[in-house]
């Protein structure tokens, strides 16, 4: 079968789940992180990638924003990476906190436009133009980059924040010695400019953005208590109000050694690897591991709906509640995603776009996580003139056809290739496989999730999807949300 055959060559030779578990070594140091080793020779190449378990979800109310806005702190450099004297720095930064946190108390008491705030923010602006003079905030991408470095990044999302860069295998030293320093040490400068940067970022991706803004809304009111409800980028009130010292608390709390898992990639030697990692990322204190988000959602028992007013084309999004993988039903909605939005053989493609011609596009994600129990969302942007309550009705016709009528096995089939093939070509890359293998042990709790997804997909049978259809897609678990011009808006 060709998609068994991709899947072979993407695993390196892999020609069973068995195989795929025996090429991934793992290696878990004194202070509880994990790391997770694939030794791929092809090119003199490695990805090292670091994924965090800390996302939005783990924030409180008040604080949303905090996981991603460290994400951009980690950027800045350690006690010896992006300064020229750290020991100045430190009385300046410990200044800067101070005159800091205190313009947030006033903001949020709703009084950051007072006199008292005024003047503090034009300390706060002198002692950052004199700490400038002190540090170079891309100290560590110009590292990497002169180094030979290919896809410096870092994410973060409602379940995890990552970071991972593409080096020469001579760069392996380089590369453990800086993250190690960045997991147990990083300094938290230009918090204060990061912070801003962070709230333009809110008002590009949601405040002006019409998708961006119905996403969040979708989310604000699918969830009653699940820390899904809220954007991983915050609000902009809590932003213009975070301190310092609270970052940095939420920061000790998560990164912990023992809550972040580490990969490897690429040209490397796992028995050489063991020890150069027991030198550096080993000799980070252990800590408490934090704790898991404590939350009630209750079940819903009817439709929820909402309308955001944006001067915008209008467009709908439908959701279902669902549960997360490894749950059987999860790998259900896997076939689901496909058999209804993949691309142009997508049923809601042919029905919506091609048939009756009500849309630009239609397709099909999930969201907001995977920790815990999330969305199934269906997107439509209608065709102009075309109302949005009309493309609503031709969805539900849609899903109820599920309800009602099995899948033919050769639909099922092509569906089944579609979803491993999709599956295993993202495991294609170093850094594909690397982010894969950490996602999976830190959101589902296990790597192996790779290995076994194909059998499983495998394993739906047509009177699943029918099963699932009934239980699932039904007006209760249901939330509609839609975006509609204001009146007066521009047509």
């Amino acid at each position: 079968m060709r998609t068994l055959l991709l899947v072979c060559m993407l695993w390196c030779g892999a020609a069973s789940a068995d195989d795929l578990k025996a090429i991934v070594k793992e290696h878990r140091l004194s202070n509880g992180m994990l790391w997770l080793v694939v030794e791929r020779p092809q090119a003199p190449v490695f990805t090292g990638f670091i994924r965090v378990r800390v996302g939005g979800a783990d924030e409180q109310p008040g604080a949303t924003g905090l996981a991603h806005l460290f994400e951009h702190m980690a950027f800045k450099g350690t006690p010896m990476l992006g300064t020229t004297d750290f020991e100045a720095e430190k009385k300046l930064l410990a200044e800067i906190a101070k005159v800091g946190d205190a313009i947030a108390v006033l903001q949020r008491s709703k009084n950051g436009t007072t006199p008292e705030a005024v003047e503090l923010k034009k300390k706060l602006a002198a002692l950052t133009k004199q700490h400038g003079d002190l540090t170079d905030e891309n100290a560590l991408a110009q590292l990497y980059t002169l180094n030979g470095a290919v896809g410096l990044n870092a994410t973060t999302d409602k379940d995890t924040t990552s970071y991972f860069v593409s080096l020469p295998k001579n760069r392996l030293p380089l590369w453990l010695m800086v993250e190690a320093q960045r997991l147990a040490a990083p300094v938290l400068r230009d918090f204060y400019t990061e912070r801003d940067v962070v709230q333009e970022e809110r008002r590009m991706s949601i405040d002006s953005n019409p998708q961006g803004a119905l996403y969040e809304e979708l989310n604000q009111i699918a969830f009653v208590s699940s820390p899904y409800r809220w954007p991983t980028v915050g609000y902009t009130e809590d932003l213009q109000a975070m301190s310092l010292s609270r970052a940095q608390a939420f920061r000790d709390l998560y990164y912990a050694p023992g809550n972040a898992v580490g990969c490897i990639v690429g040209d490397v030697k796992f028995e050489d690897l063991k020890v150069q990692l027991e030198k550096t990322f080993g000799a980070i204190p252990a800590r408490p591991l934090p704790p898991a988000p404590v939350f009630a959602e209750p079940p819903s028992r009817a439709q929820r709906r909402s309308t955001v007013f944006f001067d915008a084309s209008p467009r709908i999004f439908m959701a279902f509640r669902k549960p997360p993988p490894p749950a059987h039903d999860d790998f259900v909605f896997d076939v689901l995603d496909v058999l209804l939005g993949e691309g142009r053989t997508g049923r809601l493609h042919k029905r919506l776009v091609l048939k009756d011609r009500l849309v630009q596009s239609v397709g099909v994600f999930g969201g907001p996580g995977a920790r815990m129990d999330a969305l199934f969302i269906i997107a439509a942007t209608p065709l102009k003139g075309v109302k949005n309550e009309d493309v609503e009705k031709a969805i539900w016709d849609e899903l109820e056809k599920l309800k009602v009528e099995k899948v033919s096995d050769t639909e099922l089939q092509k569906v089944r290739n579609r979803v491993t093939a999709d599956h295993a070509r993202a495991l294609d890359t170093n850094s594909g496989l690397a982010s894969a293998l950490t996602w999976d042990q830190q959101v589902i709790g296990d790597w192996r999730y790779i290995a076994d997804h194909p059998a499983k997909i495998n394993q739906i049978e047509p009177f699943e999807i029918l099963e699932t259809a009934k239980k699932y897609f039904v007006r209760e678990n249901s939330v509609v949300v839609d975006l509609a011009r204001p009146a007066g808006g521009a047509r």
